[in-house]
């Protein structure tokens, strides 16, 4: 019979977060090619489907890591999807945006970020209603 693992040999366990090729796999197994660029701290992350001259961008996430006092922060300027994705008849089961924000996420994570921050989110040019268009101004 073998003897309990001691503290001085752990048993191997699998990691408890999808590595960066982990994500990639799951992305090229629904038909994604995503790509992370990296220049100095900013970073780019993209999605195309198909080859060569007939490949199409699907959608895109920039951002950058920056230093800060406790750890370093992943800011993610923007995530946004092209129209090309209306026309995928295949779309991806978790959607495109979950791969993006997981290759980003994982990005930093890898970076030594502590945080993560998302700015804001416009998911359309039109103003929703209720909500004014113009900043708010407090009259006395």
């Amino acid at each position: 019979m073998a003897a309990p693992p001691s503290p001085a040999c752990p048993v191997a366990r699998p990691a408890p977060y999808p590595t960066m090729g982990d994500i990639m796999a799951a992305s090229r197994a629904q038909g994604l090619d995503v790509r992370l660029r990296t220049v100095g701290p900013f970073f780019r992350v993209t999605a195309t489907r198909g080859e060569g001259e007939d490949a199409v961008e699907l959608g895109r996430a920039e951002g950058v890591v920056r230093p800060w006092p406790g750890g370093a922060v992943l800011h993610l300027d923007s995530m946004r999807m092209t129209r090309a994705t209306l026309g995928v008849s295949d779309r991806p089961l978790f959607g495109l945006g979950i791969f993006l924000g997981a290759v980003a996420v994982r990005h930093g994570y890898d970076a030594g970020c502590a945080r993560a921050e998302l700015l804001a989110i416009n998911d359309t040019a039109l103003p929703r209603q209720g909500i004014p268009t113009e900043p708010f101004v407090k009259r006395r």
